[in-house]
């Protein structure tokens, strides 16, 4: 699915107007990505929670050069589904 559908799907079910669903998603997506970005995780009850996690230092050779070469740490979003949204997953 993608973005414009799922906005599109939203507006239909709630019944309210594109645009309306289109801010809000926005907003709802720049805000979490600040809260990131701040260093604090996001939980949504019921659906799960965003955080971000430390990646360690990773060596890895390019097939094609045949170079080998190492990533940096840094840290990466992540997200952990809640177990209720496991459960209506898995009926």
């Amino acid at each position: 699915m993608t973005r414009s559908q799922l906005i599109s799907a939203v507006a239909e079910e709630a019944r309210v107007e594109a645009r309306v669903v289109e801010t809000v998603m926005d907003t709802m997506f720049d805000t979490i990505t600040e809260q990131l970005k701040a260093g604090e995780k996001v939980t949504i009850a019921g659906f799960g929670r965003f955080e971000m996690r430390p990646r360690k230092t990773k060596a890895f050779t390019n097939p094609k050069t045949k170079v080998s070469s190492r990533l940096e740490p840094t840290v990466i979003p992540g997200f952990k589904a809640s177990g209720l949204l496991k459960d209506k997953l898995s009926r």
